[in-house]
């Protein structure tokens, strides 16, 4: 992603912000590439920070590019120390972990590191990776709402 202004970013953060509309379909574009729980408490964060929906957008090719073969969904890291986070969760097969997967995660997050900054929501976003094993346990991460549940791929 270029270093750029972000000025059609930053129009559509002010276009989520002042139509609620809008908001509602993007946000449930967003919940179609991304599942979750949490109905309410993801709605809240994305609706208090808008400039979520467009981070969500701009991630989903990069995940689709770099990290095909994991798999993905959001949670709300809500810590009562700090400040409710939305967590873009990335699994991946332990022997994908192992193989290059931490590497594509942190190219994404570079990629995405300009358009947090300007959107202001460094606090708010985070991409947590994690890995788990054929059987769906997580052998890595402590925010996972679906311990019991398989890795997900398409």
């Amino acid at each position: 992603m270029d270093n750029n202004d972000f000025k059609e970013e930053i129009e559509f953060v002010n276009a989520l912000n002042d139509d609620d509309e809008l908001f509602e379909r993007e946000f449930n574009n967003v919940q179609k590439d991304f599942p979750f729980q949490n109905f309410d408490e993801i709605h809240r964060i994305c609706s208090n920070h808008r400039g979520l929906i467009v981070l969500l957008n701009k991630a989903k090719p990069l995940l689709e590019e770099h990290v095909p073969y994991a798999s993905v969904h959001l949670e709300l890291d809500d810590d009562p120390i700090f400040s409710p986070q939305l967590l873009v969760v990335v699994k991946a097969l332990q022997e994908d972990f192992d193989n290059g997967f931490k590497d594509d995660i942190k190219l994404i997050k570079s990629e995405l590191r300009a358009l947090v900054i300007k959107l202001n929501l460094t606090v708010e976003f985070f991409i947590w990776d994690t890995s788990c094993t054929p059987y769906g346990k997580s052998s890595l991460s402590m925010h996972d709402l679906w311990k019991d549940g398989p890795c997900n791929y398409s």
